[in-house]
């Protein structure tokens, strides 16, 4: 991250070269700004409305890719992040927050699937690590045995509840 400019930063966040450092201290204050806000996106995009399309796994399966696909580049942005050294500190108290929301995502899975949430906890954490990896490396073939298991204990869970949808 360290061979981000400050121009393109500056690009990134809409601002004028010397803008950046009128809303930020330094570049790395702005490369955090970032990052936090490349994690509330992915949630935004990615997690959020896959919990609202849980009771149909292969339609929320298909959409999930379809915006990993368009989350790809903020998804390398976020993992360059994470990955410099020089951010370990501020990353983790992001990665913290992240981490926390993630028992709320299974909590409000359970509840769709009239479940309890250590029943559906795994698939949550199985399910954001395989898209994740997914907009890391772009390959179907590294995630597919994970998508399959979720899917299944999706289905299985929605059958066990009665709930159709």
């Amino acid at each position: 991250m360290s061979d981000t400019s400050t121009r393109s930063l500056s690009k990134a966040l809409k601002l004028q070269n010397a803008g950046l450092y009128y809303y930020f201290n330094s570049k790395d204050e702005a490369v955090i700004a970032c990052a936090d806000e490349a994690a509330r996106r992915l949630e935004e995009t990615l997690i959020l409305p896959a919990i609202r399309d849980i009771h149909s796994p292969d339609f929320m399966m298909k959409r999930l890719r379809s915006r990993a696909n368009e989350m790809a580049p903020t998804m390398g942005f976020l993992a360059t992040v994470c990955a410099d050294k020089k951010y370990k500190d501020s990353m983790k108290l992001i990665l913290d927050r992240l981490t926390e929301r993630y028992k709320h995502y299974a909590e409000q899975v359970a509840k769709k699937l009239n479940c309890s949430k250590e029943q559906v906890e795994p698939y949550v954490y199985i399910t954001i690590t395989a898209v994740a990896n997914y907009m890391i490396f772009g390959e179907d073939s590294y995630i597919y045995p994970q998508i399959q298991v979720i899917k299944d204990a999706i289905a299985g869970l929605t059958k066990l509840s009665g709930d159709v949808g």
